[in-house]
């Protein structure tokens, strides 16, 4: 492999310990930084490699934390509308949306932290708006984990609950995207031994970040879920 594979292997490990402990974050080292090394849509193709057995190995460690009924509404909810974002992205621009959604989410988070964010329930009609939302983007920019916090932090669920639900509800997603990549040639038998490393570097990098979530308390975990969300919601303004 070349320098620019081994740094974005690097980006890759570092990212998914991140995902790991907070339940999402990869996008924003993997996807932002890691565009600066690789072309943007091989970039996003790879680092789905990553989000696919980061989020299976969580859901299999996490298994009995899952909020099942939550999760299967959002997997599928979300899974042919992240396969319609993956075939657009070879074609749509996307620049527009990702500041769209970045500005919305920020709005979310600040009226969040001066308690002015509306005390709603999220439903089953909200649920299913909000997994339509979060494949479609998911699919198109690579991740939709932005929108998937905001209503899973509106569900008030504790960590590992959290953790666990997010990972559940993107495996099918991933798959979906990973297919539609595959059949657009972003990824093929070219990039065999590099899509190994990734999966390999994820599979370490949870099982330490699984350690650090079990030792860590909620405040700190809600400290460094908002710090990720607005980070990542920053990065995609840049």
């Amino acid at each position: 492999m070349e320098l620019n594979a081994y740094l974005f292997l690097l980006l890759g490990f570092s990212a998914s310990i991140i995902s790991a402990v907070f339940g999402f974050g990869t996008a924003l080292i993997v996807l932002i930084l890691g565009a600066h090394i690789l072309p943007v849509k091989e970039t996003i193709a790879l680092a789905t490699v990553l989000f696919a057995t980061s989020t299976l190995l969580k859901t299999i460690l996490l298994f009995r934390h899952i909020d099942w009924k939550v999760a299967g509404l959002m997997a599928m909810g979300s899974l042919p509308f992240a396969y319609l974002g993956a075939l657009l992205l070879v074609n749509v621009p996307v620049e527009m949306l990702k500041r769209m959604l970045a500005v919305m989410v920020l709005i979310y988070l600040f009226l969040s932290v001066v308690n002015r964010f509306p005390k709603i329930k999220v439903g089953i009609v909200g649920l299913i708006a909000g997994s339509a939302a979060y494949g479609f983007v998911s699919g198109l920019l690579g991740s939709g984990n932005l929108i998937k916090v905001v209503v899973f932090r509106e569900m008030k669920m504790t960590k590992e609950v959290f953790v666990s639900t997010m990972a559940a509800t993107s495996v099918f997603s991933n798959v979906a995207k990973l297919t539609a990549y595959t059949k657009s040639g972003l990824l093929n038998e070219s990039k065999l031994w590099f899509i190994l490393s990734l999966v390999v570097a994820s599979i370490g990098a949870v099982l330490i970040g699984q350690r650090i979530l079990r030792n860590i308390s909620v405040c700190f975990f809600e400290i460094g879920m908002r710090i990720v969300l607005a980070a990542s919601a920053i990065a995609l303004l840049i």
